[in-house]
């Protein structure tokens, strides 16, 4: 699933002035965010955060920036853990960590939002533990009302299935204690990428 072209540069939009608002309103709902220069260095994160958490399995939602971020040769034969893209409803429910790209990240909520149509991408995003979530950086926006705008350019090419997602899984349905990874994952982390696929800025 391709990331669609939203056009999402205004301006007054300067990327790193919102990632940083960005950054510290997720982590208010216990998001961990990073920022990465390009692909390499945003491999090298994910590769770290798969290795932290000592997962036997991963699974991916393919799309063309997950494709280019995890080569077949990300690990060494036998040193990491298995990788799997395919038939991911079979895969997902016992993966260790799920990955999968992000069309915006919305600042005053440090909310991420994705075209899920597609089955794979709810699944890596629900089912394990650890949800690591891939977004270009000049996707961020400011406000709620940006991104449904930015949806809205084409009615007829509204994605039947937007998520929006906001740090881990919380619920306060058990005696109104606020408890994390109930319904999800536990762990939420967001890898922005500055030039994804190398392109400059």
């Amino acid at each position: 699933m391709a990331v669609p072209d939203l056009e999402v540069a205004k301006p007054g939009w300067e990327a790193g002035a919102l990632y940083d608002t960005f950054k510290t309103n997720a982590g208010i709902v216990s998001a961990r965010v990073d920022r990465a220069a390009d692909n390499t260095e945003a491999a090298l994160k994910i590769k770290e955060i798969i290795l932290q958490t000592g997962a036997k399995k991963v699974v991916a939602a393919p799309s063309p920036l997950v494709d280019s971020l995890l080569p077949d040769d990300l690990w060494a034969a036998g040193t990491g853990p298995a990788l799997h893209r395919k038939d991911l409803r079979r895969h997902a429910p016992d993966a260790g960590v799920g990955i999968s790209a992000f069309d915006l990240a919305i600042v005053e909520t440090g909310t991420l939002v994705q075209d899920a149509t597609n089955l794979d991408c709810r699944l890596v995003s629900t089912l394990p533990p650890v949800h690591v979530a891939l977004v270009p950086t000049d996707r961020i926006v400011p406000t709620l009302q940006d991104a449904l705008e930015l949806y809205g350019r084409d009615p007829d090419g509204l994605p039947p299935y937007l998520a929006f997602i906001s740090g881990p899984s919380r619920t306060a349905d058990i005696e109104r204690v606020l408890t994390i990874g109930v319904h999800g994952p536990s762990e939420l982390y967001i890898i922005f990428i500055d030039r994804p696929g190398g392109e400059t800025v």
